[in-house]
């Protein structure tokens, strides 16, 4: 049988061993953790930037479209295609720490817990702690802006990214660590180059528009481009590179990026507060907000009935009432006398209306028993959903002080086109 044109062309680049076209393989990369499904017309496993550069120049003369893909973490559909799937889990795994420790050198096939990892003995993290940073990679969290459950916006992947290295679809390649690429740049690319100087200065000149991207960007956003970057950056590169961040692969590829680092304290004290309904727990987040709380996590009935089973979990979660809510809480510092301070702080908040007495803990047993729940709620909500349905995962940001508001409007426009629904929110933005 005559070997396919994309497979022959594919060997060209690739040794046999890293273009994948049987029908066992293409089949297992059909999906992510997502319900979506497109079969790859191949898989390939690119080892370097010259090999994207070709994969690039072959998709344009075959007129076939390329996704990457690292971890495949993705709940949403982004890593997987119905064109060529390019593998990076395996082959993109360099990494140096910098500055002791305050920044990291990173390819997009590291996994963000091991990144954790290398810097742990310099008291550091990354800025992004989505909940599956034990399996997403870097290409992932820096292709979908991920934040998380206690960066909030400040230090996401878009504010804590230093440099970034990217090849485009043309084969050319820029680094913002090097400076000799901001001329490069705007001689070898000048229609991108001048469109992106015309965005900025629409943008900057402006006031409303400068005023509301500045807004929007207060609160979490993973919905389209960075277009903060716009009034964050001045020279089109810059512009470019942040406009990277949260482009889901679609402007060019990640080929490595150094991040900001961020600390890791050493003590933590965490703990699960109960709240008759959903109003008197959003009341709570401000107050508890400006205690210093590092996380505060909102979870419905819904949610905590899904993991309500689990060892360690109390009993009386079982027994709350149908409209109950908790909110997961976590005070971080060096040391535990100022932890204590902070607990303190909470205990003189008078307006908490708590279905049961606060315990906080600092047993890593027990916090890492919280948050590993939390981090498996959503499988857990997934696992109890009725026969024949599918479970989508959306973020959707608001303003705290309309939280409450705004989840009640959801819930009854939900209940009234009989859509199940949980709410496992991030509420300290």
């Amino acid at each position: 049988m005559q070997m396919p044109v994309l497979e022959k062309e594919l060997l060209k680049i690739f040794p046999r061993q890293r273009v994948k076209t049987r029908l066992i393989d293409v089949v297992a990369y059909a999906s992510d953790a997502g319900f979506y499904h497109l079969q790859p017309k191949a898989v390939v496993q690119p080892v370097n930037e010259n090999e994207v550069v070709q994969l690039f120049q072959l998709c344009h003369q075959l007129n076939v479209p390329v996704t990457f893909r690292t971890g495949g973490s993705s709940l949403s559909g982004q890593s997987i295609t119905n064109g060529i799937l390019a593998d990076l889990s395996i082959h993109w795994r360099n990494y140096e720490v910098k500055e002791n420790g305050a920044a990291i050198w990173l390819q997009p096939g590291i996994i963000g817990a091991v990144a954790n990892q290398y810097l742990k003995k310099y008291q550091r993290k990354i800025g992004p702690d989505p909940s599956s940073i034990n399996t997403a990679m870097v290409g992932g969290i820096l292709s979908n802006n991920a934040s998380g459950m206690c960066c909030g916006v400040a230090l996401n992947s878009y504010h804590t990214v230093k440099d970034i290295c990217f090849v485009l679809t043309n084969g050319a390649t820029y680094n913002t660590a090097v400076k000799e690429d901001y001329p490069r740049f705007e001689k070898e690319q000048p229609a991108l180059f001048n469109g992106l100087a015309d965005l900025h200065r629409q943008v900057n000149n402006t006031p409303l528009l400068l005023q509301r991207i500045r807004q929007k960007y207060l609160t979490k956003n993973t919905v389209g481009y960075s277009i903060n970057a716009l009034a964050d950056y001045q020279h089109p590169l810059d512009i470019f590179a942040h406009l990277l961040i949260g482009a889901e692969g679609t402007l060019a590829f990640i080929a490595h990026a150094t991040l900001q680092t961020v600390p890791d304290y050493a003590c933590k004290a965490t703990a699960l507060l109960f709240f008759a309904n959903m109003k008197d727990a959003c009341d709570a987040i401000v107050p508890i907000t400006n205690t210093g709380a590092e996380m505060i996590e909102l979870m419905d009935r819904a949610s905590l009935r899904s993991i309500e089973h689990y060892e360690g979990i109390p009993a009386f979660i079982k027994d709350l009432p149908p409209t109950a809510t908790a909110l997961l809480v976590e005070y971080q510092d060096d040391n535990m006398d100022a932890v204590g301070q902070k607990i303190k702080a909470f205990e003189a908040v008078t307006q908490l209306s708590l279905l049961h007495a606060a315990t906080f803990t600092t047993n890593a047993t027990t916090r890492d028993l919280y948050w590993k729940i939390r981090k498996g709620m959503f499988p857990s909500v997934g696992a109890i959903r009725a026969r024949g349905t599918t479970v989508i995962l959306e973020d959707i940001a608001f303003p705290v002080a309309q939280l409450a508001t705004a989840l009640a409007d959801l819930q009854v426009l939900f209940e009234k086109y009989k859509y199940d629904k949980h709410w496992i929110a991030i509420v300290k933005e």
